[in-house]
């Protein structure tokens, strides 16, 4: 798991029991997280990296300092020792997706301040498979899928309640699920998420597009407010000498502008993001031939397959009379046999 504002580090987990924090470009270990006393099951930073909150089979949510390593908080977690998962909200609560006593699915909202006492808990339903949440933090929205389901559920975050919205429903069953980054989505149709689902019955990938329905074509301000940009707040070497910072902050349509590599990008001068514009106005013009090309190769391929079927359909009806013409002659040959 990436540091959401720091460049280059890098947090992960293991089944020796401890949470390590790693300088991915140095390869040297930054710091451990330990205290656990079986499987960790989930991770997850609050907004500005300073601390991560896991959860793990020994019913525990933990809340360390990510820079020492130290437990600042550790209370009860979910009931059940199934799999439960976590996500450090931008508002300061910890929402966890886990199992009650009573082994039924449901997501809880706690406060980090006294996780004894739990801020809110909805129940999903009584499936088995354990849940995997999608935190978006711009719109407070999150996706929830189950392993085996073949659903994807959505929830609001709000005054720090949580509130069902709407749902997905298909009739394939979902191994797993990836969410495309904010910068691939297509504010064309107002599309908030997109999900790709790992279809186990077909053994294939499913595209799923989560949409907000609106008449208006005009882009919605309110969907796609700004977000966090490729360009880190923190070096790696601030935060190993003990800064935090919140994510650099852009407008979704100048992230969208941008490739995955540029620096201080800019979705109106494309100089400055290192581009030609004469090699530009080429690769357009390059595509566009391309594209003509492509067009004229599938008119082609259409007809000859239109003729391909007419021929076949020829070639049926011959076979047809064929076959009557080799009828007539067996009966020909039959009557000139009994006047004999």
């Amino acid at each position: 798991m990436w540091h959401p504002s720091a460049d280059n580090i890098l947090a992960s987990s293991s089944y020796d029991n401890t949470v390590k924090l790693w300088n991915a470009e140095t390869a040297q270990q930054v710091s451990e997280l330990t205290s656990f006393t079986n499987q960790i099951t989930d991770m997850s930073f609050t907004s500005d990296g300073s601390q991560i909150g896991t959860t793990c089979k020994d019913k525990k949510i933990r809340v360390f300092d990510s820079h020492t390593g130290q437990i600042i908080v550790e209370g009860p977690g979910h009931d059940n020792m199934k799999v439960s998962r976590l996500r450090m909200l931008k508002d300061g609560n910890i929402l966890t997706a886990g199992f009650s006593s009573m082994s039924s699915r449901c997501l809880r909202l706690y406060d980090p301040r006294n996780l004894s006492n739990k801020l809110e808990e909805l129940s999903i339903d009584s499936a088995t498979g354990s849940l995997f949440p999608y935190y978006d933090p711009d719109l407070n929205l999150v996706y929830i899928a189950g392993k085996g389901d073949a659903n994807i559920k959505f929830f609001e975050l709000a005054g720090g309640s949580v509130y069902y919205l709407n749902q997905y429903n298909s009739s394939d069953a979902q191994r797993g699920i990836g969410m495309m980054p904010k910068r691939g989505l297509d504010s064309s149709i107002n599309e908030v998420a997109r999900a790709y689902k790992l279809n186990v019955a077909k053994k294939l990938v499913n595209v799923i597009p989560l949409k907000v329905s609106r008449q208006s074509k005009s882009f919605a301000e309110d969907l796609y407010g700004n977000t966090a940009s490729y360009t880190p707040a923190l070096t790696a070497q601030q935060f190993i000498d003990g800064e935090n910072a919140e994510p650099t902050m852009v407008p979704f349509l100048e992230l969208q502008a941008a490739s995955a590599t540029s620096k201080g990008f800019s979705a109106t001068n494309a100089a400055a993001n290192g581009v030609d514009a004469k090699e530009l106005e080429s690769l357009k013009a390059e595509i566009s031939t391309l594209k003509n090309t492509v067009n004229e190769k599938v008119t082609t391929i259409e007809e000859k397959t239109s003729r391909i079927e007419e021929l076949e359909e020829e070639n049926r009806a011959l076979s047809d009379q064929l076959s009557a013409l080799q009828e007539e002659i067996a009966e020909l040959q039959r009557n000139g046999v009994e006047d004999n």
